[in-house]
């Protein structure tokens, strides 16, 4: 495998990576900080999935919008030749 090969990394391992990182961060940070624990209290299943639908909700609509405005771009165009 060349440098250039190493360079393209698809998403898929990009967010594999990420993921491995952070639960890494997560232990180190639990046997670290065992007396600050209770902060991180919040994060349950029903506030990650509110946050997984409320983020995915929000880039929904910002792709609707953008799909629209490229629409309307689109249209305009054709109507000036």
């Amino acid at each position: 495998m060349s440098y250039k090969d190493k360079e393209n990394n698809c998403r898929l391992c990009f967010f594999l990576r990420v993921f491995l990182i952070s639960v890494l961060f997560l232990i180190i940070v639990s046997f670290t900080l065992t007396d600050k624990l209770h902060l991180l209290a919040y994060i349950n299943s029903w506030n990650v999935a509110i946050a997984i639908l409320s983020v995915g909700i929000l880039v929904f609509i910002g792709k609707i919008f953008q799909y629209f405005t490229k629409q309307k771009s689109s249209v305009s165009e054709k109507s000036d030749e």
